[in-house]
C-alpha cells in the first residue's frame, strides 16, 4: 500500500511532462506551417535600374551615293500589279565619316509604279516593270524616306534588263513575248537622287 502511495505522484508527474512536451511539439509544427513561403527563395533579384538613354545622331548620306541591294520578293510582269510593294536588302553598309549611317541588313522598300505584260510588250520587247524606291528601314529602328534611281541589275537571277536611260527605273524582258522576271536575291544597284538624312543610333 505504501509502495503504491509513493509511485503514484511520480506517474502523475511523468504524464504531465509528456503531455506538455506533446503540446509544445504541436505548437512548434503549427507555427512553422503558418510561416509564408518566400517568393524570392530562388535568390533571383530583378534588375530595377533604369535603362540608359538612347542617343541618336543625324547623318546625311550625299546625293549620288551608290547602295547595293538584294531583292527579297519576286516580281513578274505577268502577275505583279501596279502599286504592289516590294522589299530589298542592303548588302553593303554605308559609312559617313567613319560612322555606319546605313547598316547592312537595312530594308529599302519600293513600289511597282507601272506594269506592262508580255502580251502587250514594251518598245518591241517583252514585259516591263517600273520600280520606285521610297523608304529605308534600318535594324537599329531608324526609318526615313529616300529617293533613288535603279542604275544596275545583275541578270544572273533574272530574265530582265534595264530598259535604258530614257526609262529610268524600268526593267524589261530582253525578248518579245517574254515576261520581265526578277527573282529573289537578284542584285540591284540604286543611286540616291537627293541627300538621305537618317538617324544613327549610338
Amino acid at each position: 500500500m505504501n509502495r503504491m502511495t509513493l509511485t503514484s505522484p511520480l506517474a502523475t508527474l511523468t504524464i504531465v511532462i509528456v503531455a506538455t512536451g506533446l503540446g509544445a511539439c504541436g505548437q512548434s509544427r503549427s507555427s512553422q506551417a503558418t510561416v509564408p513561403a518566400n517568393e524570392n527563395s530562388s535568390g533571383f533579384v530583378p534588375d530595377t535600374k533604369p535603362l540608359p538613354p538612347v542617343n541618336w545622331l543625324d547623318a546625311t548620306v550625299p546625293e549620288g551615293t551608290v547602295l547595293k541591294l538584294s531583292l527579297i520578293d519576286s516580281l513578274n510582269s505577268g502577275s505583279t500589279r501596279k502599286g504592289d510593294p516590294f522589299r530589298t536588302l542592303v548588302t553593303d553598309a554605308i559609312l559617313i565619316n567613319g560612322v555606319v549611317a546605313v547598316p547592312s541588313g537595312s530594308n529599302v522598300m519600293g513600289e511597282v509604279t507601272e506594269v506592262i505584260p508580255a502580251a502587250q510588250g514594251f518598245k518591241g520587247r517583252g514585259g516591263m516593270l517600273l520600280l520606285e524606291f521610297k523608304r529605308i528601314n534600318t535594324p537599329t529602328g531608324a526609318s526615313t524616306e529616300l529617293k533613288a534611281a535603279l542604275k544596275g541589275l545583275t541578270r544572273l537571277r533574272s530574265s530582265a534588263v534595264l530598259a535604258g536611260a530614257s526609262d529610268p527605273g524600268a526593267v524589261a524582258a530582253g525578248a518579245r513575248g517574254r515576261e520581265a522576271l526578277l527573282e529573289p536575291n537578284t542584285p540591284l544597284v540604286i543611286v540616291l537622287k537627293e541627300p538621305l538624312r537618317i538617324k544613327v543610333k549610338q
